[in-house]
């Protein structure tokens, strides 16, 4: 299994209060109702998160797996037992990329911190970005895939024994420029990688269409017709990774 939890809150909502009130028509020396506003942005937000898949306010997660990937690109590997986490796990030869391939969640991602795992000793251990794994971002979701040439280290039999620790996330200006990382080590990767790291302005539209609506209609959940849109926007993965 797989699944994501935020490590820290944003830094800033996508949407600032200021333009918020403005849309509402609220007058800016109005302050009492700021305190509910701001909470509404921070749902909708949410919510919108939950319906994309993306992460719309840039702040670090950790990626939780009980194993790295393995048997995940042939028949055999289909019909397979769990594998063994005391010995080396096997790998297809012929499709090196997707049978060690790991998704990560909300995008669009802009680094991965470390992955600590539990070796076959029950010993905690981590790997390092641009060292021992590669990190794919022009991707949806992004994709990390260890080093050309190796594969994931075998890890204990225990839930959650990889954890994965990134960084994602738009910024709250839709105008900002995309971000590059230049990577330089390993050797044999593409110069640098380009991601948009300012937020569809169409994401913002919608965030301020749901928190005028909850702002008026203040005990309703959110219209069908404003979900659709952030539908419109979703990441969708039917293949995660196994493990």
């Amino acid at each position: 299994m797989s699944y994501v939890l935020p490590l820290s809150n944003p830094a800033s909502e996508p949407v600032a209060l200021a333009d918020v009130k403005n849309y509402l028509r609220v007058d800016s020396t109005l302050t009492i109702d700021d305190t509910l506003i701001g909470t509404l942005i921070s749902a909708a937000r949410e919510h919108a998160e939950r319906i994309t898949g993306k992460a719309l306010a840039q702040r670090t997660f950790r990626q939780v797996l009980d194993s790295f990937p393995y048997y995940t690109d042939t028949v055999q590997s289909q019909l397979a037992y769990p594998p063994s986490y005391y010995s080396l796990p096997r790998y297809s030869t012929t499709l090196w990329n997707y049978s060690q391939m790991i998704k990560l969640f909300y995008p669009p991602v802009i680094s991965v911190q470390q992955i600590r795992f539990i070796d076959n000793n029950g010993v905690a251990q981590t790997v390092h970005q641009d060292v021992d794994f590669i990190l794919d971002r022009q991707t949806y979701p992004a994709r990390i895939f260890p080093v050309p040439g190796q594969y994931w280290p075998p890890n204990y039999y225990t839930p959650n024994s990889v954890e994965i620790d990134f960084t994602a996330g738009y910024t709250n200006n839709p105008a900002a420029a995309p971000d590059t990382h230049t990577v330089t080590s390993p050797t044999g990767q593409q110069p640098d990688s380009i991601v948009p790291v300012g937020i569809p302005f169409s994401i913002v539209r919608d965030i301020y269409m749901l928190v005028a609506f909850w702002y008026e209609n203040r005990n309703q959940p959110a219209p069908p017709e404003i979900d659709a849109l952030f539908y419109a926007e979703a990441c969708i993965d039917f293949q995660p990774t196994r493990g």
